[in-house]
């Protein structure tokens, strides 16, 4: 974990050199490691939107195979695989994001410590430009109107309002990415689950962010407004992701109705008894009833008398 505490650290001071500002320097490592975590989250996002937009397709195969769990089972990993979905995947971006905020967390604690009421700033060299401002400065990152290091909760009166206004747009922008996450897929507004995280998330970046200093809480925001502006170029710079998606969903209705009667031809409409159907077909092409085939009697009352006779 130090490794990751010292790489940050380093990359703050390494953009404050440039900078000479706290929030420019965190904004600046923020893209940073979001182009770095790009391929990662461009791949989660992709699955995501694939997932949404074949939802309606997935109920579908739940409604065929309501009672019958490992026919549903089966079904479903018959989907993922034929269709190259990862439904695990859609969950990426999401939970990239709180190990970073964990690390950040800690790295901007560490550089605004303070020792008996003197800063000692942790994880960067004393020869850096960050280390000589911080100790300036009592271990404050004061940029933008507000002290970087402090969290909401700890403020009161002028100096918290910066900090709620900041944690006001980690809540409006956690429910804009949301939001157009589910703009684009029509079925998303009537699923009441993705309803539910659409306003639910918002709210817990937001209590969340009260309780973590200025600094994280940035972060938090030029992350969420980076992913904002991925999922927008992703339509824009990957045209095939609509038309795989609604060549799928023409495709699944075929290939549904080839599982379920894969899986009925297996034994899976046999009763559960295990004796033959009632029905069957006769050699003439006509369902069996019970009737008898011409010239030939199938009762045993016919066929004792004929041993009668004889």
């Amino acid at each position: 974990m130090d490794f990751l505490f010292n790489g940050l650290a380093g990359l703050v001071a390494f953009f404050y050199s440039l900078t000479h500002d706290y929030a420019s320097a965190i904004i600046l490592l923020t893209v940073t490691v979001m182009l770095v975590l790009a391929p990662l989250t461009w791949k989660g996002t992709r699955s995501m939107l694939a997932m949404q937009r074949l939802q309606p397709e997935i109920k579908k195969l739940q409604a065929k195979h309501k009672n019958d769990r490992q026919a549903l089972n089966e079904a479903m990993m018959a989907f993922y695989k034929e269709h190259q979905v990862n439904p695990v995947a859609g969950c990426l971006p999401q939970l990239l994001q709180f190990p970073v905020l964990i690390v950040m967390f800690n790295v901007i604690r560490g550089l605004t410590k303070t020792v008996d009421g003197h800063a000692a700033p942790k994880y960067i060299s004393h020869a850096t430009d960050l280390y000589s401002a911080l100790r300036e400065a009592g271990g404050h990152m004061i940029s933008v109107g507000m002290d970087l290091s402090r969290t909401a909760a700890q403020s009161k009166g002028s100096d918290a309002i910066p900090l709620y206004i900041l944690i006001g747009l980690v809540v409006a922008s956690s429910f804009w990415q949301s939001r157009q996450m589910t703009a684009r897929n029509p079925a998303a507004s009537t699923n009441s689950q993705m309803q539910i995280m659409q306003r639910v998330f918002p709210v817990i970046s937001g209590v969340i962010s009260l309780n973590l200093p200025a600094g994280v809480v940035l972060y938090f925001l030029v992350s969420n407004l980076f992913r904002i502006g991925q999922q927008a170029l992703m339509y824009r710079l990957d045209p095939t992701l609509n038309a795989e998606v609604k060549k799928e969903v023409k495709e699944i209705d075929v290939k549904a109705d080839e599982i379920e009667r894969r899986h009925q031809t297996d034994g899976g409409s046999r009763p559960a008894n295990g004796s033959a159907p009632a029905s069957r077909v006769t050699t003439n092409g006509a369902r069996g009833n019970g009737a008898r085939q011409p010239g030939r009697p199938n009762s045993r009352k016919a066929r004792k008398r004929r041993s009668r006779k004889r």
